[in-house]
C-alpha cells in the first residue's frame, strides 16, 4: 500500500457519515459536561441585592436596639454599677502614672 492508496482510505473513512456524526456527538458531550462542571450561579439581580441589604440593616437595628434594652435593664443594680465605676477610675489612675 502505498502513500496515494492511503490518503484516499484516510479521507474515505473521515467522510463517512458514522464518523462524522461521531466525532459531532463527542464534542457536544465535552462541551456540556465541561459546562456542567464550571457552572456558577449568577449574582443576584441589583434590586434583590438592595432588598436583601435593606433587610439586613433593620435585622442588625432591630438586635442593637434590643442589645441595648438588655443593658438598660442590667445598670439598674446599683451596686454592680458603683464597684464597675470605682475599678475604672482606679485603673485609669493607673495609666496616668
Amino acid at each position: 500500500m502505498n502513500i496515494s492508496e492511503m490518503l484516499r482510505l484516510a479521507f474515505s473513512v473521515v467522510a463517512d457519515w458514522r464518523v462524522i456524526v461521531t466525532a459531532v456527538l463527542t464534542v457536544f458531550i465535552i462541551s456540556l459536561a465541561n459546562y456542567v462542571i464550571r457552572y456558577k450561579k449568577r449574582p443576584l439581580s441589583l434590586k434583590k441585592r438592595k432588598a436583601l441589604l435593606k433587610a439586613q440593616a433593620e435585622a442588625a437595628a432591630a438586635a442593637a436596639k434590643t442589645e441595648k434594652k438588655e443593658e438598660g435593664q442590667g445598670e439598674g443594680d446599683g451596686a454592680s454599677g458603683d464597684h464597675g465605676k470605682k475599678a475604672s477610675s482606679s485603673s485609669s489612675g493607673a495609666k496616668k502614672k
